[in-house]
């Protein structure tokens, strides 16, 4: 990257040093165009002024005229010369200048005068007649003042075009230096705790987070050394819990295997009812496993959100779990209220909803449960209440860790660590409000999904 910035910031001084000779060139062009033009409007000028110095009518030249014409021409840096049609020699400058007094030709500073170049002839003319020719070359000079006033300002041209260049280049390299420093530190800092996380070591953290791209590259950066962290610590856990709840069952089985061959206790129904019981807390286990896994997967599964019925959907739920309550002699009810249309992941609410009532029903002795759902906002929730024993807040503060579970329960502790692992993937969230002895009340709270949240009421 540094070498990147490197190149970016010469190829800006390359670009200041090119613009600057086109700028340089452009300008000493134009100055040379200026002079030019200046030139050709003081030959005009002579031209016009030596041609009205004739009188046509008398046939004679105005001398006195003509030589404050030749004499002006003089200061302009011009040496002239007129001649009649037939090529006789008229006035020139340097007759002019020698006319003039000494103090005036030290003052002109053009004792000496001499030209430089051959003539450029000019034909005169008078009231559409020619009369004669005007022969006009530069003055071979370096003492005047227009002169030093133009390589003055050459000269300045060029000092500055040097010191543009100059403050420019320096700039850009002195900027190449610093950003290609403040720029590529946090990329090498990015660069070393990716190298650091990716050995293991999944504690490392960026410092200096901000608003800016590099602030939220880094705190992007260390949310996901967080939540990898977090996900090493589940995936431990999970590893030792599973091997925990593995290895009750598997010690029984093992010992009631080894008593059957050394003949302790007979390998009758009574003895094989026992392994298979047995067997099958660990397929429950292996089950709920399973179920942990595919919630954590569909974390990456995210499907469309369906037009969903609220209360139909519920009471087909309800349809289908309630002869597990009915043979507990407990109730199972859909609280009053109105129909209302909500977009969401059916599959995976339906599993929560099942989750829920299942951890219900094995807690609750008598009584019943009742299912309530309403709006919050662009929000709907569905509430699952309770009759059972309620939960102690030691209880509350643990329910949807995985792998906890009560005293009594002969679950494994999945079932709610899986119904908030959904909900969150949905994009909601799940509490539990509970008193010891009166029961639980347990509510999700869902996102719509559209603006147009609840489209239509009492729509049963």
């Amino acid at each position: 990257m540094r070498s990147k910035l490197f190149f970016a910031f010469f190829l800006v001084i390359a670009l200041a040093l090119l613009s600057n000779l086109i700028f340089g060139e452009k300008i000493m062009r134009d100055f040379a165009a200026y002079e030019k033009g200046t030139r050709e409007d003081h030959i005009y000028w002579l031209l016009a002024s030596v041609e009205n110095s004739y009188n046509y009518d008398e046939g004679r030249w105005d001398m006195k005229t003509l030589d404050n014409t030749l004499h002006w021409a003089a200061m302009l840096r011009l040496d002239c010369k007129v001649e009649d049609k037939s090529g006789r020699l008229v006035a020139s400058s340097s007759q002019v200048v020698s006319r003039l007094s000494e103090g005036m030709q030290r003052k002109m500073q053009i004792i000496g005068l001499s030209g430089i170049g051959p003539y450029e002839s000019y034909p005169l003319f008078r009231l559409g007649r020619q009369i004669g020719f005007l022969a006009v070359r530069d003055i071979a000079t370096e003492s005047t003042l227009v002169e030093r006033k133009e390589r003055a300002f050459k000269e300045r041209g060029r000092q500055f075009l040097i010191l543009s260049f100059a403050i420019a280049g320096g700039g850009a390299l002195f900027l190449a230096i610093v950003f290609s420093q403040f720029l590529s530190r946090p990329v090498r800092e990015l660069k070393d705790a990716s190298e650091a996380l990716a050995r293991g070591n999944l504690s490392v953290r960026l410092g200096g987070t901000g608003p800016d791209e590099i602030g939220r590259l880094k705190a992007a950066f260390n949310s996901m050394a967080e939540a990898l962290q977090r996900e090493d610590a589940l995936r431990k856990e999970l590893t030792s819990n599973v091997a925990h709840e593995l290895r009750t069952p598997l010690a029984i089985m093992k010992a009631n295997i080894e008593a059957m061959l050394d003949g302790v206790i007979e390998a009758d129904r009574q003895g094989l009812e026992s392994l298979r019981a047995e067997l099958d807390s660990l397929t429950r286990l292996i089950g709920g496993i399973e179920d942990l896994t595919k919630a954590e997967a569909s974390f990456f599964k995210k499907n469309p959100p369906e037009e969903v019925l609220l209360r139909e959907f519920l009471e087909g739920i309800m349809l289908g779990m309630m002869p597990l309550f009915t043979d507990r002699g407990l109730a199972l009810e859909l609280a009053p209220g109105p129909e209302f249309v909500v977009f969401t992941e059916p599959e995976k609410l339906e599993k929560v909803l099942r989750n829920l009532l299942v951890n219900a029903k094995n807690h609750t002795r008598q009584g019943g449960v009742v299912l309530r759902t309403g709006r919050e906002g662009a929000m709907f929730y569905v509430e699952i209440e309770d009759t059972g024993e309620g939960m102690t807040p030691e209880q509350l503060d643990r329910i949807f860790d995985r792998f906890f579970k009560g005293r009594e329960s002969k679950g494994f502790g999945l079932g709610l660590a899986i119904a908030r692992q959904l909900v969150e993937v949905m994009g909601g969230s799940i509490s539990v409000k509970s008193t010891p002895g009166k029961g639980s009340a347990f509510r999700v709270v869902l996102p719509a999904n559209t603006p147009k949240t609840f489209l239509s009421e009492a729509r049963r």
